[in-house]
C-alpha cells in the first residue's frame, strides 16, 4: 500500500479514559489491521503496557515546552501522509499549521473539548481555545462531527460542506451479551430482588453522577430495592462521597474506582439498567456500549445523548435533568428536587415495570452491530482519508 502512514494526535491518551482516547485507540487498532502505518501522539506521560506506535511529548506554556512539541510534529508529520486531530484543541491548531505548511491533508474530529462552550477562569485560557478553534477549523482539510450538536456548532466556524457526522463506536467483537459470564462480586453480593444499576463514566462534574445522586435520594424514599454500582474515577468523587453520606445512600451506592476497559463486559451483562446522566455528551462511547449489550437505559435529554437513543426514545428513555438540551461542560453543583423528579421518577417506573425499557434496549442493540461497531466506523474514516488523497503516489 503506498502512502498509508496516518498519524493520529489527542492530548490525552490511555491509560487515561475518554471519548477520544478510545476512539484513536480502536482507530490505531483497526487501521493498523487494515494495514496502515499509525502512529500516535499524545501529551498524556503515563504510559500503557503496549507503547508500539506511541509518541509521547509533556506540554508545557513555556517556550521551551512549545516549541518541543512544534519540532517533534514538524518532524513526524514530515514522515507521515495525513494527520487526525482529535478536538479543535492545542495540538490540532498545532498540525493544521504545519500541515499546510508541509502539504499535507489533515482532518479534525470534533468530540466536544474546544468545540462545546466551556467557562475559562482565565482570560488567557479562554482566549488560547479561541485561537485553537479558529485556526485549527479553518486550516483542516477536513473535519468530521460526533454529533448534530456539535456539527451545528462547527458550522458557526466553517461551510457545512467541510463536515462529514462520524459517530464513534465500540467493540463489537468484545462486548456481546453472554449470559453465562460470571456475576461481578459486586453485583453477587446483593440481596435477591434489587435492581442493579451502572454507570461507566469518569467522576467529572459533566458526566452528571452528583445529579444521578441526589435523583437515588428521591428514589430511595419510594422503594430500597435497588443498588447503584459507578465504575470510573475523577475530580468529583470527593462530592459525590459527600452527597451520599449526606441522603444516607452509602448501603446503595459504591463508588467501584477505574476499571480496564476489558473487564467492563460482565458488569454490563449483569446490570439491570445503565444510567448517563450527563450534562455534555458528544456520541458517547459508554452509551454505545450499553446499547451494544441490549440494556435498559436511562438518559438526559442531551446533546449526543439525543441522537444515540433518538428524539422519540425509541432506544431508551431521554429525560429532561437540565435548563437546556446543548451540552455544557459546568452543570449546577445541585438541582432543586422538581428538576430531579423526572429522573427519579424514569428509575422508579423502571424498577416497578421493566419490560418496557428492555424491549428498547433489545432494539438498540439491534441496531448498534450494524451501526456503530468499530469496523464500521474505520471504513468511514478510511473513505474520508482516500477523499483528501491517502493512498495516492
Amino acid at each position: 500500500m503506498t502512502g498509508n502512514r496516518v498519524l493520529l494526535t489527542c492530548e490525552d491518551y490511555l491509560p487515561c479514559i475518554g471519548g477520544a482516547e478510545m476512539c484513536v485507540y480502536h482507530l490505531k487498532r483497526e487501521l493498523t489491521a487494515l494495514g496502515y502505518s499509525v502512529t500516535v501522539f499524545t501529551n498524556t506521560m503515563s504510559r500503557t503496557d503496549d507503547e508500539r506506535g506511541i509518541v509521547r511529548c509533556p506540554w508545557s506554556f513555556s517556550p521551551t515546552g512549545f516549541f518541543r512539541n512544534v519540532a517533534m510534529l514538524w518532524r513526524i508529520i514530515g514522515r507521515h501522509d495525513i494527520v487526525h486531530s482529535m478536538y479543535s484543541f492545542r495540538l490540532a491548531c498545532i498540525c493544521s499549521v504545519i500541515a499546510k505548511i508541509r502539504r499535507k491533508p489533515m482532518l479534525l474530529t470534533q468530540q466536544g473539548k474546544g468545540i462545546v462552550p466551556e467557562a475559562h477562569p482565565r482570560f488567557i485560557d479562554s482566549l488560547l481555545v479561541k485561537v485553537c478553534q479558529r485556526v485549527s477549523m479553518r486550516l483542516a482539510s477536513h473535519i468530521t462531527s460526533t454529533s448534530d450538536e456539535i456539527t451545528e456548532l462547527t458550522a458557526a466556524f466553517v461551510p457545512r460542506a467541510k463536515i462529514t457526522a462520524v459517530s464513534n463506536g465500540y467493540d463489537a467483537r468484545l462486548l456481546q451479551p453472554d449470559p453465562l459470564l460470571p456475576v461481578p462480586p459486586e453485583f453477587a453480593s446483593l440481596p435477591q430482588g434489587v435492581k442493579r444499576l451502572l454507570t461507566v463514566r469518569r467522576l467529572v462534574p459533566k458526566n452528571g453522577i452528583h445529579i444521578l445522586v441526589q435523583a437515588l435520594a428521591l428514589v430511595q424514599r419510594v422503594t430500597s430495592d435497588f443498588h447503584y454500582v459507578a465504575i470510573g474515577e475523577g475530580r468529583a468523587a470527593p462530592f459525590i462521597r459527600s452527597l451520599i453520606e449526606e441522603f444516607d445512600l452509602q448501603g446503595h451506592v459504591t463508588l467501584l474506582g477505574s476499571r480496564a476497559n476489558d473487564t467492563l463486559r460482565p458488569y454490563y451483562q449483569h446490570a439491570d439498567l445503565v444510567l448517563m446522566p450527563s450534562s455534555a455528551e458528544a456520541r458517547s462511547i459508554s452509551c454505545i456500549e450499553a446499547m451494544g449489550m441490549g440494556k435498559p437505559i436511562i438518559a438526559s435529554r442531551v446533546g449526543g445523548l439525543i441522537d444515540l437513543l433518538r428524539p422519540d426514545s425509541s432506544f431508551g428513555d431521554l429525560v429532561t435533568v437540565y435548563d437546556s438540551e446543548a451540552c455544557t461542560y459546568d452543570p449546577p453543583q445541585r438541582l432543586s428536587e422538581d428538576r430531579l423528579k423526572p429522573l427519579a421518577d424514569a428509575i422508579i417506573a423502571f424498577l416497578r415495570d421493566p419490560e418496557t425499557l428492555c424491549a428498547k434496549g433489545r432494539k438498540a442493540m439491534a441496531f448498534a452491530r450494524g451501526a456503530y461497531a468499530w469496523g464500521v466506523i474505520t471504513k468511514q474514516y478510511v473513505q474520508l482519508y482516500e477523499r483528501l488523497g491517502l493512498g495516492r503516489k
